[in-house]
């Protein structure tokens, strides 16, 4: 995510959708949905919308095209820009102060900076009360999508999202002899499994990864390693490996350890695609979709892609495969990694509301119906027909894997402050990164490159914590202690209350 704005990120592609109606927008369009004569006159606006979630893309387009049928004096503009470049445009942008109207988060420009900045807008006039209340509880929460009790963050996705899944293609499986009962739920299991595709057929291999794409790798590590040791979060973003009984980076824990090293024998004994370690997730999809791998791991999104880009149907989806087959979790801790943002600068404000209206109306619901994600909206989930089995069985494993866990949020608001600062501190390094060394054999020492990350993670966050406390603000490194929690238990804050510190 390295790239400056330039002028060809500005050529737009023009894209539209529908508002159908929420909270009486719609009161001036008839029932035939025919633009009303006094909207005639309008003058044509340009909305400007920034996007990183490729998966959404023919979501995007399919929906924006039905609300420029409805509003046709507003045009919606998004740039083709790969989400591996997203980060770099958005900070570019808020160095310039030239953001666009709308535009997705980002963590590496979190939401309490850009509130400081003065570049984003609250949307309590879009979300009264009775529409908050059809999110899932939650979802309004402190540093995520709201800033001193006011929405700053619209949600683009279910909260409970980002758990990792395995698919299985069901065409290598019946070419070698086996079936959906064959599909692995433990290591062993996986190897044992590995071979005998090995033995029927050297030119497919069991498992690829997308090993360049470090964000999933860290992420379906931490959840495999749970397996191990669950009080290390399973997690990925800026608390990955962070121990909230003792309240520190514990990245070198033996379930990081163990799940990096099984890993690494699967890339020595040929059980994992010799490609992994020099593409990202959707080349990865692809080799597996063209029947080169029986296995790939990602995240529940996958359904959409193999469906959508790769046309390809002949899949399942199963959970992770685990040391032993003991249960694994996913932290959810109330927030919502995918939403989007208002400008302060907008001058097309009233345009907006109509866009994120229609947003919460049709493209989550086309969320849903196209197998892509789950909608923030509980009735939505409920309500929408979805024909895709595999998208349901995806969603299906991740709400049982998610578990609500701690965060330091819940504890004290003032750490939202220590996330920001702690935002330009933390070490550029990560458990992908870390990862795509050890299987490229640059490094040697693992467990030792991983106590290094955790003790550069903790200097910076006590760095961080006296910084905020030192303005005044009352927060210290106690916020981030939960020894009453009991991981693989859903965190109660009550609960924990009764209990004391």
């Amino acid at each position: 995510m390295k790239k400056t704005l330039t002028t060809s990120l500005m050529t737009m592609l023009a894209l539209s959708a529908v508002l159908s109606g929420c909270n009486g927008s719609d009161s001036a369009q008839p029932a035939d949905g025919k633009v009303s004569d006094k909207n005639a006159d309008k003058k044509p606006v340009t909305l400007k919308f920034w996007s990183r979630w490729p998966e959404s893309q023919q979501v995007f387009e399919q929906a924006f095209k039905e609300f420029h049928e409805k509003y046709p004096w507003i045009t919606v503009e998004m740039p083709p820009v790969a989400s591996a470049q997203y980060a770099a445009q958005l900070q570019a942008a808020v160095a310039s102060n030239d953001l666009p109207d709308i535009f997705a988060n980002q963590s590496a420009v979190p939401m309490d900076q850009l509130n400081q900045l003065g570049l984003i807008r609250d949307l309590e006039d879009v979300l009264p009360q009775k529409k908050k209340d059809e999110f899932y509880e939650g979802t309004w929460a402190e540093g995520f999508t709201t800033l001193g009790g006011k929405v700053y963050a619209l949600p683009h996705f279910t909260p409970r999202r980002y758990a990792h899944v395995m698919y299985y293609n069901l065409d290598v499986l019946k070419s070698v002899g086996l079936s959906e009962k064959d599909v692995p739920k433990s290591w062993d299991e996986l190897v044992a499994v590995g071979k005998k595709i090995k033995e029927k057929n050297s030119s497919i291999y069991p498992l690829v990864l997308g090993v360049k794409t470090d964000w999933l790798m860290g992420g379906f590590i931490g959840q495999m390693a749970s397996a191990i040791y669950p009080d290390v979060l399973p997690n990925d973003g800026v608390n990955a490996g962070f121990n909230y009984k003792k309240g520190e980076y514990e990245h070198a824990s033996a379930g990081i350890v163990q799940t990096m090293q099984f890993l690494k024998q699967l890339q020595d004994d040929k059980i994992l695609h010799p490609n992994s370690l020099v593409i990202d997730y959707r080349e990865a999809s692809t080799l597996f979709a063209g029947g080169k791998a029986a296995f790939v791991i990602d995240g529940t999104f996958l359904t959409a892609e193999l469906q959508q880009n790769n046309k390809f149907n002949n899949f399942g989806v199963a959970p992770l495969p685990t040391k032993d087959g003991k249960p694994q979790y996913y932290a959810f801790q109330g927030e919502t990694k995918a939403a989007i943002h208002v400008s302060k600068n907008t001058k097309h404000y009233e345009e907006v509301k109509l866009f994120l209206q229609f947003y919460m109306d049709r493209v989550y619901t086309k969320e849903l119906e196209m197998g892509v994600e789950g909608s923030p909206i509980i009735a939505q989930n409920k309500d929408t027909k979805v024909n895709n089995p595999q998208f349901v069985q995806a969603q299906t494993i991740q709400d049982q894997t998610f578990i609500l866990s701690p965060h330091q949020y819940t504890r004290n608001t003032a750490a939202v402050k220590v996330n920001t600062e702690l935002n330009g501190k933390k070490p550029k390094e990560n458990l992908g990164k870390i990862f795509e060394g050890y299987l490229a054999g640059q490094i040697k020492d693992l467990e030792g490159t991983l106590k290094k990350l955790s003790a550069d993670y903790n200097t910076a966050l006590q760095e961080s914590v006296k910084k905020v406390a030192a303005s005044g603000t009352k927060v210290s490194m106690d916020d981030y202690k939960f020894p009453n929690w009991t991981p693989m238990q859903p965190y109660s804050k009550n609960k924990y209350d009764e209990l004391g510190k």
